[in-house]
């Protein structure tokens, strides 16, 4: 019988919780860190919620891990990827949140504009 959608978000919310406190995090001051309230917290380690793309990779970032480990696809993941990952936390330690969140701002603009090119090209 095939998973439901709630199981594979309690499976994530499990990954979210090992992650927090692997990073030796409650729940309230992840929630600072990504930018949502505890409560949203609990509801995606409950698996009630699942958090949009750009939360779990702040999620991945501040758990210094991978969005692909989050996701439970370990053996998906890259080098390349991992090296770019860590590379960007590097960069951006010890950063102001605001600053934290410019980066992130430039990274969807820059995101949207490849997706325009792509699209313009067809």
């Amino acid at each position: 019988m095939p998973r439901d959608r709630g199981d594979r978000w309690k499976e994530l919310g499990t990954r979210i919780r090992e992650a927090r406190k692997q990073a030796d995090l409650t729940q309230r001051e992840l929630g600072e860190l990504v930018g949502v309230s505890s409560h949203a917290v609990w509801a995606w380690e409950a698996g009630r919620m699942k958090p949009s793309h750009e939360h779990l990779v702040a999620l991945a970032f501040h758990c210094e891990t991978s969005p692909g480990r989050l996701l439970g696809q370990e053996a998906v993941e890259t080098e390349l990827l991992e090296a770019a990952e860590v590379a960007f936390r590097d960069a951006v330690v010890g950063l102001p949140p605001e600053d934290v969140e410019s980066i992130y701002k430039f990274i969807r603009f820059v995101r949207a504009e490849h997706r325009e090119r792509l699209r313009d090209e067809r």
